[in-house]
């Protein structure tokens, strides 16, 4: 029985104790309730003065959020003359919706910024029905003065957790609060009843998702002699595709089937794989609702095979599926290595965007390069037209001040033709704009080509640089890093001989396994900042898997805190000396288990 509900002077002395005399204070409440002040004392949590953190970057109609909102709208339902609200987190402990059965009890719940965006975790704001079933890894009622921080002890709230069926993951959890005086041990009973519901809710829609994607596959496999694959959560390829290419080969369409998915709809087109082979490709994304539950591709093989206008540099390292290790001892840049060029990819996706822009510069067009931030948009277009024009002149700089001086920069009787790049167009204000259409109107397309980066975030945002887009012929988007698995090797490689060009450079196998599992959210930039940190770590000799930066060891994207940041380290430190074992690596940092899971879990920190 919860102790709050019978005896809740009681468990305010204990508690006006435990924060003047620690832990010896704590007697006489659920151990559970002592555990969570603890944590919440070591995480610096301040019981009378209330502060927490607001995030804007919650997503308020996610996949949980829509699979929660009916079981929510029941619930509500059910407890119309209850003095209650329904709340549900996301698997950062961050409100991401809230409904009111009472309208005096949600003007006291904003009055604490119990809404959405903002993070009820209990290192921000100490014991609660959100945080504190993060920590515990089970239901929990937290009612009155077990409440850590003074701001909410007036409150109950009852959270249970909301797991994914398929992966037993905590992705958020269901949250019903009331005043203190209200609390009955019953909701309890309804909070977990209706976490349950959600969890069969996301299964469903995962199964959903599922049988649209596998649905279309069989219905393209029951064409005769046609190579199928399917590509989502899972891979599937039917026997055609498995006799026309092999693993290696499938794990490249595989790679620019999910940049595909990222960008399109329906595609048709060819691109050139490492084997010299051509695949014809024609790309159907699969949606539920408004997600992508995958894309299907009905494949073929071109009879000419010939190569693209790209070339491909083979240098010392072979072809492979996985991760950037291509030799039994590592990667090896330095003296003893050729220069690496950014246009020698081997990912088919990047090889068709270069063949479309050589094809375009080739052309005379002006050219839009499109991607994420340092994908090497810039780089690759100037590499390509040096190596068409090896005495040609290259202009590049930020658009809005190229516009402006370019023309003194571009020379006046040169044969040679000239390159005009203009960096982040999409920077351009409307006087930006009007002075690129003029400036463009002056050059001599007989001798000056030009092309233009943008961030593929802003197309279709309503900034100014919209209207110069008519100014351009074509357009080609660039894969991010995370899509160009194979070309790690070669990237490495580069930047390597780049920041250590007279230092011979091995790689441990392990590294390049940990280089390769990253997703690399700031792309080429990212990558440079991790080697270069691994160079100082280590000036001399091999460079080991703890001479990369820790957030190496994690697959997740959201910007951390510095404080954070400091706690991610620490336990990847920690990890690395235990050899993994988890169980030393939380005793080692003073913490509980499940507080040390969770936190894997948060910063998504992989082993190496």
């Amino acid at each position: 029985m919860h102790q709050g509900q019978h005896d809740p002077l009681r468990v305010a002395a204990a508690r006006a104790e435990f924060l003047e005399r620690g832990v010896a204070g704590a007697a006489g409440v659920r151990d559970l309730v002592a555990a969570s002040w603890r944590r919440s004392q070591a995480a610096g949590v301040d019981a009378d003065e209330y502060r927490i953190s607001y995030h804007e970057d919650v997503d308020l109609d996610s996949r949980l959020v829509r699979c929660a909102r009916p079981v929510i709208d029941r619930l509500a339902g059910e407890m119309t003359d209850v003095p209650v609200a329904i709340a549900l987190s996301d698997a950062q402990a961050r409100i991401v919706h809230r409904l009111d059965c009472s309208t005096s009890v949600g003007r006291l719940l904003d009055r604490v910024d119990f809404i959405a965006g903002f993070d009820f975790g209990e290192g921000d704001v100490g014991t609660n029905g959100i945080g504190t079933v993060f920590e515990a890894g089970a239901s929990v009622s937290v009612v009155g003065a077990e409440h850590f921080t003074e701001a909410l002890v007036k409150f109950a709230c009852t959270g249970a957790p909301i797991l994914d069926p398929v992966t037993g993951r905590a992705e958020g959890v269901l949250d019903v609060s009331s005043l203190a005086e209200s609390w009955t041990p019953l909701m309890h009973t309804l909070v977990r009843r209706a976490a349950a519901d959600i969890g069969r809710n996301l299964l469903l829609d995962r199964s959903q998702a599922k049988q649209a994607l596998f649905e279309t596959f069989i219905k393209a496999d029951s064409r005769p002699r046609q190579a199928v694959m399917a590509v989502g959560d899972s891979l599937m390829v039917n026997q055609r595709a498995q006799q026309l290419f092999t693993p290696a080969e499938q794990f490249a369409i595989q790679q620019h089937a999910l940049f595909l998915m990222s960008r399109r709809g329906r595609v048709t087109e060819s691109f050139a794989l490492d084997s010299g082979r051509t695949v014809r490709l024609r790309a159907t994304r699969i949606l539920v609702g408004t997600e992508v539950a995958g894309i299907v591709l009905l494949l073929a093989d071109k009879p000419d095979r010939q190569r693209p206008v790209v070339p491909v540099r083979r240098g010392r390292t072979a072809p492979s599926t996985g991760g950037v290790d291509r030799e039994a001892s590592g990667v090896v840049s330095g003296a003893l290595r050729p220069a690496v060029s950014a246009a020698d990819g081997r990912s088919p996706g990047w090889i068709s965007a270069g063949s479309q822009m050589a094809d375009a510069l080739g052309r005379g067009e002006r050219l839009l390069v499109m991607g994420e931030p340092s994908t090497g948009k810039r780089t690759l277009v100037v590499e390509l037209f040096r190596r068409a024009h090896p005495a040609g002149h290259v202009a590049t700089g930020e658009a809005d001040q190229l516009v402006w001086e370019a023309a003194a920069l571009l020379p006046g009787t040169a044969v040679a033709p000239t390159l005009v790049v203009l960096g982040h167009i999409d920077r351009l204000g409307a006087d930006g704009v009007d002075r690129l259409r003029m400036f463009l109107a002056s050059l001599d397309r007989s001798r000056h080509l030009v092309a233009a980066t943008l961030s593929d975030a802003s197309v279709g945002a309503d900034l100014p640089f919209q209207a110069a887009l008519g100014l351009f012929e074509q357009a080609v988007t660039l894969p991010p890093l995370r899509f160009r698995t194979d070309d790690l090797p070669l990237i490495v490689a580069r930047i390597l001989s780049e920041l250590a060009p007279d230092r011979r450079v091995r790689l441990r196998p392990e590294v390049s396994r940990l280089i390769g599992r990253y997703a690399w959210p700031r792309n080429v930039t990212q990558l440079r900042e991790a080697l270069h940190y691994a160079l100082l770590k280590r000036p001399v000799g091999e460079i080991q898997p703890e001479d990369l930066p820790g957030w190496c060891r994690t697959s997740g994207t959201r910007t951390l805190t510095p404080i954070e940041t400091a706690e991610r380290d620490a336990i990847v430190t920690v990890l690395q000396r235990c050899g993994g074992n988890r169980m030393h690596t939380a005793e080692s940092l003073g913490m509980a288990r499940s507080s040390l899971y969770r936190k894997i879990k948060a910063y998504a920190i992989t082993d190496a």
